[in-house]
């Protein structure tokens, strides 16, 4: 009868030693500062800023620029009437060039003018993209059940193949549309 007590002791004295020793454990770890075997680099950034470090054990490369791009350049695509009723319209892209100071340069750039054939093939295209898709789509609700009798993702599997057949008849179609008019 005198040897309980002696296990419940026994197993509260062990229980305070992991107790004691998981405690003074983490405060090692919480306490004790990662000293990093890398450099600490402090690089001062801006709004118009890039650099680029390059850090080992034996020392650090450091590429750094100010006022970075110091060219800004932005394009526009504008659209001016033309025609005796202004109902013609052409393109023309601008690009506009800034520097650091304000400066602005605007030229007109060459080659991108669209011509009414132009415009024509990308309505005929987006046109062949639409109904590919339609025609895609009803093919891939065709085969779908197929892949829905997959167990546990077989209704992935299905409506992945509507997806990718759908995907896929878009594409034909823009393809045959911009063959069949000479786009």
């Amino acid at each position: 009868m005198y040897s309980r007590p002696r296990r419940n002791w026994s197993v509260i004295a062990l229980v305070s030693i992991l107790g004691i020793s998981n405690i003074s454990m983490i405060n090692t770890l919480v306490s004790h500062k990662f000293k990093s075997p890398y450099p600490n680099v402090n690089v001062p950034v801006g709004p118009y800023t890039s650099y680029s470090v390059v850090a080992t054990k034996n020392g650090y490369t450091l590429k750094y620029k100010a006022n970075d791009p110091k060219v800004l350049t932005r394009f526009k695509n504008l659209q001016e009437p033309k025609g005796l009723f202004g109902n013609k319209k052409t393109q023309l892209r601008l690009s506009e060039t800034y520097t650091m100071q304000g400066e602005k340069d605007k030229e007109e750039v060459e080659g991108t003018v669209m011509t009414d054939k132009d415009i024509a093939c990308i309505k005929v295209e987006g046109s062949g993209n639409s109904t590919g898709k339609i025609v895609g789509a009803s093919v891939g609700v065709k085969a779908a059940p197929a892949f829905s009798n997959i167990p546990i993702v077989g209704w992935i599997a299905a409506g992945f193949v509507t997806m990718f057949a759908q995907d896929k008849g878009a594409e034909i179609g823009g393809q045959i549309a911009r063959d069949y008019n000479d786009c």
